[in-house]
């Protein structure tokens, strides 16, 4: 199969696909392993498992000048140019609001998704969409024969319009988590019987154990995106409780407030002033940025304690099974779906409890055997997540 890139034009280029299954990114995502998020990852390590039960996807995406994922059958589409002027702005945030579309342009991206299957030519195809229940919806209006499955990465919610919709658009829902389910079905009034919880799988050889000390003191680390949610100010906090009592450890934190840029706002502002407050104290604080998957397992072997702090309702975490992999030491907030990944390999603090969590950090600081413990358990308990898993249970859900 051969990759290809629909411009506004269009393009006569096909790609050969004789399984015809179809996963169709978010439209809010890229599919790179540079700048893309986690729905992208899952998308690849589900398309590595089929490959490996000789199924060949076709992934359907959001061009970007990056590189993309080397998979055979992959298709970009060209997101439409977003207005510049107040003027054009204004009109399609009215259009928006009109139709009930959630993000600027995403119904003409739909639109042109649509189109490119078109040209693709597919003969009962099984498409497989991830947070776009708005395409959902288009797809059964546009291919009423085929089947269709929605995974949801989080508690993604949409407009009424759609809302009311897309039980009767999709054959099957997936999510992430027992508790992600629960709240899809819920919100989405979507019979329990079709609503699946699908888990997250680890690649256990790329994220793997460091096989030698990764430095003389213990190294604290965060990995995600740097956006209030997440709650790296909660881990901030805690630290400088920790300086108080003890200055043997140092941080890392991994990722940016945008996955291929980064932008100073509010929140970012505060952070940076936790963090000279953290270096004023003699706290060594690495800040690397966003980090590529390539790159991503060498950069977490360098810490000891894998921290998600995180003040919303985890959905799944696919970072803190990545830290669990690698051997850290877990220590999350219990939310949302993060006790279904963690189970009893790791240790929890109640959501937002700087004092809960500085308490739980200074005991894995001072104490290697107790690192070491938790660090063993948390691989252990990634050793039970598998891409595999992950495909068998979506295919069951595609058949």
């Amino acid at each position: 199969m051969a990759s290809r890139l629909e411009s506004d034009e269009g393009d006569d280029r096909v790609v050969n696909n004789d399984l015809n299954l179809v996963f169709i990114n978010s439209s809010q995502e890229t599919f790179t392993p540079t700048q893309s998020g986690a729905i992208a990852t899952v998308i690849w390590e589900l398309c590595q498992a089929a490959r490996r039960v000789g199924i060949e996807p076709t992934v359907i995406t959001r061009h970007s000048p990056a590189p993309p994922y080397p998979l055979p059958g992959l298709v970009q589409v060209k997101h439409p140019t977003e207005p510049r002027s107040k003027a054009g702005i204004y009109l399609w945030r009215g259009e928006r609001r009109l139709t009930g579309w959630r993000h600027l342009r995403q119904r003409q991206y739909a639109m042109r998704v649509v189109k490119a299957i078109k040209r693709l030519d597919l003969s009962k195809p099984v498409f497989v969409l991830n947070n776009d229940p708005e395409m959902a919806v288009l797809f059964r209006k546009k291919f009423p024969a085929s089947r269709i499955i929605h995974c949801f990465h989080n508690q993604h919610e949409c407009k009424p319009r759609f809302r009311r919709q897309l039980a009767a658009s999709i054959d099957m829902a997936t999510a992430v988590s027992g508790f992600t389910a629960n709240w899809i079905a819920s919100y989405y009034a979507i019979p329990a019987e079709r609503v699946r919880s699908n888990h997250n799988g680890v690649d256990l050889k790329h994220f793997s154990p460091s096989t030698i000390c990764p430095a003389a003191h213990p190294v604290v680390n965060f990995l995600g995106r740097t956006g209030i949610e997440k709650g790296l100010d909660i881990l901030l906090d805690a630290a400088l409780l920790v300086s108080r009592n003890t200055r043997e450890f140092s941080l890392q934190l991994l990722g940016s407030n945008h996955w291929d840029r980064f932008v100073l706002d509010d929140y970012q502002r505060l952070l940076n002033d936790r963090v000279d407050q953290l270096q004023s104290r003699g706290i060594e604080v690495r800040r690397p940025g966003h980090v590529g998957r390539y790159n991503l397992p060498a950069e977490l072997r360098k810490a000891h304690i894998n921290v998600v702090p995180a003040r919303w309702d985890e959905p799944f975490g696919l970072t803190t099974l990545e830290g669990m992999a690698c051997g850290l030491a877990t220590v999350a907030a219990r939310t949302g779906g993060t006790p279904e990944v963690v189970g009893d390999a790791g240790i929890f603090f109640e959501r937002e409890s700087v004092n809960g969590l500085a308490e739980i950090l200074e005991r894995l600081i001072r104490d290697d055997a107790m690192r070491r413990e938790y660090g063993g358990r948390a691989r252990a308990r990634a050793e039970q997540f598998s891409w595999d898993r992950s495909w068998a249970a979506l295919w069951s859900c595609c058949r």
